[in-house]
């Protein structure tokens, strides 16, 4: 509830005319001869003097005072300012959002910028554990989202935030992969990697997405190759081409309309 203010009967007040230009001399030195000026404006106005009055006693036009009047009465305190000023002094100022994080992955190397120029973490594609620890702890914290993280380290939303609560539980030893077999899986020969890019290409374009499990299945029907999802998952992310399955389809279907201008 607003409380109302007591009228203000100045015409039993007494001033002194040494102590106000001593005061208003000192309020000039530490608020601007301008501040001062539209105080003592919007003061009088407040206590009933009229504008005519008000302007003949600060030495100002009429029309200044109206104008100042005005701008307090709808702006407020940053009417008080200059109005050249990019940042009020007056009001608390608002704390600059932080630029987003972003996630790339270029050539062989993994890119983390912080919006901030000059500020970016790099981590080589191949440092598979770095990677996963790093972007894994950044998921933890909020500053990256499941889907990036899971696109880029080539796991599945599910499986990247059941890595992520590892983390956090168990430490860094926790995304050590124990299962024995898992050397031998990352043993793939130049031959199963050409069938595996092979079968990516053709999946992303005939089907217009790309599934490791999907892919796995089709490398043992087609080619009688035993190759894990999680291997497959696994060299589609060092190679890099996990970023490309959204637009290989796209620059292939561009690519054929050119062709036939």
């Amino acid at each position: 509830m607003t409380r109302k203010l007591q009228l203000i009967d100045c015409q039993n007040l007494v001033f002194s005319s040494l102590l106000a230009q001593d005061r208003i001399q000192r309020a000039q030195q530490f608020l601007g001869v301008n501040v001062v000026q539209r105080l003592l404006c919007f003061a009088l106005y407040l206590l009933g003097v009229k504008r005519s009055a008000i302007g003949r006693a600060l030495d100002i036009p009429a029309e200044t005072a109206k104008s100042i009047i005005k701008a307090m009465s709808t702006d407020g305190l940053c009417a008080l300012e200059d109005r050249r000023r990019s940042v009020s002094t007056f009001l608390p100022q608002t704390r600059p959002q932080a630029a987003p994080i972003t996630l790339q992955q270029a050539d062989e190397r993994i890119v983390l910028d912080f919006g901030v120029e000059g500020r970016q973490l790099v981590i080589p594609r191949q440092n598979i554990l770095q990677t996963r620890a790093v972007l894994l702890s950044m998921l933890n914290s909020s500053l990256l989202s499941n889907h990036q993280v899971a696109e880029v380290i080539g796991l599945t939303p599910t499986h990247t935030a059941t890595l992520a609560r590892l983390l956090e539980n168990k430490d860094i030893s926790s995304l050590i992969d124990k299962r024995q077999g898992q050397k031998s899986d990352y043993r793939v020969t130049p031959k199963v990697k050409a069938e595996l890019v092979q079968q990516f290409v053709v999946d992303a374009i005939a089907r217009g997405k790309v599934s490791s499990e999907v892919i796995s299945a089709e490398l043992k029907e087609r080619c009688q190759m035993t190759v894990p999802a999680r291997t497959v998952r696994h060299h589609l992310a060092n190679i890099g081409l996990s970023a490309i399955k959204h637009t290989l389809p796209k620059l292939l279907a561009a690519a054929k309309k050119n062709s036939k201008t």
